[in-house]
């Protein structure tokens, strides 16, 4: 299981919101769009939206007639939190570049035996 959904919940909408905004850099939807990506109600799409920007995390802007949702870059909190996700990638990244260099390594061992055998 991926360590940011055991950290803050399998179902959580709002680290799904947040991901999709940090793993899409300039991203921008209405509420109804994230309610028809994320396969929520826009009553629910709302209300995470709604707690994401109280948090400072994302923004509403106007354009037009619409009201679009975009992450917070000038927000510290965002900042922070991206780095954080981030960082955790980074790590899990880094493991699995070590797993392979050892599986590698592995392999060649036993490569080597068979070819002196």
């Amino acid at each position: 299981m991926d360590i940011l959904k055991k950290i803050f919940g399998k179902n959580n909408i709002h680290l799904k919101v947040i991901r999709i905004f940090y793993n899409n850099n300039g991203y921008f939807n209405n509420i109804t769009g994230l309610a028809k990506t994320l396969d929520v109600s826009h009553v629910t799409a709302r209300k995470v939206i709604s707690d994401l920007v109280d948090a400072g995390i994302l923004k509403e802007i106007d354009i037009g007639k619409s009201m679009v949702i975009k992450a917070n870059d000038s927000s510290p909190y965002a900042k922070v939190l991206f780095d954080f996700i981030g960082s955790v990638q980074g790590i899990k990244e880094s493991k699995s570049i070590g797993e392979i260099i050892e599986r590698r390594a592995r392999e060649a061992v036993v490569r080597d035996a068979e070819v002196t055998d």
